[in-house]
Order: structure tokens, then sequence, then C-alpha cells
């Protein structure tokens, strides 16, 4: 998540793949790599295209593919807010991903 130097709000994807921020109107070009939508049940989503596994958490966990030992993790709140997040794992060894409801 983005926040605008100026005012500090949150920022959007804008145009030309820019942020942009809805409160003051301040725009950038600086993280625009990040940028990517996605349509999934007509709710529009921003996916960080840019994380790069090596920037994740990983944990002691047993990949049901090949028996790895190790994987990144990462949490998203998939469902309301009153009910608990996903989380999802990727083999650091075959890159099989799946996840893990609360």
């Amino acid at each position: 998540m983005l926040f605008c130097e100026k005012c500090g709000s949150i920022m959007i994807p804008g145009e030309d793949n820019e942020m942009k921020c809805n409160s003051c109107g301040y725009s950038t070009k600086e993280k625009s790599e990040i940028i990517s939508e996605k349509m999934n049940n007509n709710q529009k989503e921003n996916i960080l295209e840019s994380q790069k596994e090596e920037s994740l958490p990983i944990v002691k966990i047993t990949c049901a593919k090949c028996n790895n030992n190790e994987a990144y993790y990462w949490i998203v709140q998939t469902r309301a807010a009153d009910e608990a997040p996903t989380r999802f794992y990727k083999c650091t060894k075959c890159s099989h991903t799946w996840r893990e409801y609360d």
C-alpha cells in the first residue's frame, strides 16, 4: 500500500500506470511497476506484481507436492472483514502454491 507524500492519504492506480491521490491529486510514476488491475467478481483488486518471493517471510511447512519443508507465505483478507484472513504458501523448491483457512 502506498501513501501520498503530500497529504498521507492512500494512493490508488491512475492512468498510464501512475499512482494518484484522491484527496489532493498528487501523482507519481515512481512505483508504477507494482500496479496491475484484475477483475474478480466485479471488484477491482490491486495486485503487487513486483513483490519478489525473496522479500516474503519463510516458514517451516511441508509441501504436498515435493515434500520440501520451507515455503514463502503471505496473508490476504479474501472474505468479510469479520472473518479470518487466508494464508497463502508457495514452496521455495517447486513453487507449488496453496492456501490455508482458519
